[in-house]
């Protein structure tokens, strides 16, 4: 095992309600990654058999529609989760591209070890996919406030539906 990544995994808030036995088998099955400013991570509809937990620099999340082009929906910082959907079913596309801002060191966990860990001990899955709700709502959220700065004008004038009648 690598200490380095235990001591980035102790470090990292996401991690720290973690028990350090199970700490050491989540690192077990973890390594560090860096990447220069301006490099994509991965692409949207790939799939993946890791989830990343930015340790250092900041990372873009952008979605791309035929017509309008990549658009940047969120920037996410030290401690926040990239990639989550190998956590829910590895076989499932990814939902955004992940493109550096910065230079940037992320925690790369094999989504198959931690889903392992979650069967054996679910409080730490609990843990931790509560905190990949946490992002998805925040994400959500994001793109809510996306969509209003393109089409907020016309959402404003929009009619309300009238469901009773």
């Amino acid at each position: 095992m690598d200490e380095t990544v235990e001591t980035a995994l102790r470090e990292c808030p996401l991690f720290a309600d973690i028990p350090a036995a199970l700490l050491a088998h989540i690192a077990a099955a973890a390594d560090i990654r860096s990447f220069p400013a301006g490099q994509t991570i991965f692409r949207e509809g790939e799939t993946s058999d890791a989830v990343y937990v930015v340790r250092r620099g900041r990372v873009a999340l952008e979605i791309c529609a035929p017509g309008v082009g990549c658009r940047r929906i969120l920037s996410v910082g030290p401690g926040e989760l990239v990639g989550w959907s190998p956590l829910l079913d590895p076989r499932q596309p990814l939902t955004a591209t992940a493109r550096t801002t910065e230079p940037v060191e992320l925690l790369a966990l094999d989504a198959k070890a931690l889903q392992t860990i979650f069967a054996e001990h679910p409080e730490v899955g609990y843990h931790l996919l509560r905190q990949v709700a946490h992002s998805l709502a925040r994400r959500l959220t994001a793109t809510r406030m996306q969509l209003l700065n393109l089409y907020g004008e016309e959402m404003a004038h929009a009619q309300p539906i009238d469901h009773e009648g």
